[in-house]
């Protein structure tokens, strides 16, 4: 009877192990590596009424060997070079995946505006790491995370498509 007990025990806990080995599988560096991108629409102007509209196109990218670039481009308006990027600002640096988190260090950021900064100006950031939980579902990868618009914490998500 107690050999039949351990024998149950010890296939509970290959299963429970394995189990375990597959959530952090799916969780794994490995299926953040690529490029993932999404658009949003922003307004510009002194009051909604004057309220022009041009993109702005994020991407993540993250790499095999563990480097991170964080891209956003700004294009023209829509009534004036839509297709023209007319800024952009662009960390690099690393990640880390632990578990469901994702822990990136940015390190350097280069930026330039047509307008007002037309020449490309790099700088060294301090690289502390800011983590967020994520997941990954098909090709949507979605980032939770807090951020403090007005010094108040908010609860937030952005989610991103495979582009790669």
């Amino acid at each position: 009877m107690r050999n039949l007990l351990f024998i149950c025990m010890v296939v509970v806990a290959l299963v429970s192990c394995e189990k375990e080995d597959s959530v952090v599988a799916n969780f794994g560096s490995e299926a953040l590596v690529g490029t993932w991108s999404r658009v949003d629409e922003i307004p510009s102007g002194p009051s909604q009424s004057d309220f022009r509209y041009f993109d702005m196109k994020t991407s993540q990218i993250f790499r095999i060997d563990g480097s991170h670039t964080y891209k956003v481009d700004f294009y023209g308006f829509k009534n004036e070079n839509p297709n023209e990027i007319i800024g952009q600002t662009k960390n690099t640096g690393t990640f880390d995946v632990r578990s469901d988190s994702i822990f990136i260090k940015a390190l350097e950021n280069t930026s330039w505006e047509r307008g007002f900064r037309p020449e490309p100006e790099t700088i060294t950031l301090n690289g502390e790491p800011y983590g967020s939980r994520f997941e990954i579902k098909g090709k949507t990868l979605t980032l939770f995370y807090i951020s403090y618009p007005a010094d108040t914490p908010v609860a937030t998500e952005m989610s991103y498509r495979r582009v790669d």
